[in-house]
């Protein structure tokens, strides 16, 4: 028994009737990094917006000093991967994959979607 039905009409139906353990750690796996993805974007987003305005403020100083740009540097970064990596994660995924056997939960993607995945998560 799947754990979700294929994506037909942009809707998720839900079979929630999991019937072995490793079907319930695929899905559980899944869904913790989607939330963790999401919490890492607030968490970027909310130390670029710092950044910013700490840049706003020491505008008429010149630039901001090496410590905040780097961190910007790495916000941004972990801004992208988060959601291309992390959030997105089997949404861009073919249906077609099988994940030891049983088919990924979450999936609505297409060969293509895979392909841009892979190309801005790398």
């Amino acid at each position: 028994c799947p754990v979700f039905t294929k994506f037909y009409n942009c809707s998720i139906s839900l079979d929630l009737t999991m019937t072995s353990s490793l079907e319930r750690s695929i899905f559980a796996r899944i869904i913790a990094a989607k939330v963790s993805g999401a919490l890492s974007m607030i968490g970027s987003f909310l130390i670029i917006i710092d950044v910013a305005k700490k840049w706003r403020r020491r505008k008429n100083q010149g630039t901001l000093p090496t410590v905040s740009r780097i961190i910007l540097g790495m916000s941004l970064a972990d801004l992208w991967n988060s959601f291309f990596v992390h959030f997105l994660g089997t949404w861009m995924v073919p249906n077609e994959i099988l994940d030891e056997g049983f088919p990924i939960p979450l999936t609505a993607g297409n060969k293509a979607t895979c392909t841009v995945q892979a190309y801005f998560s790398s």
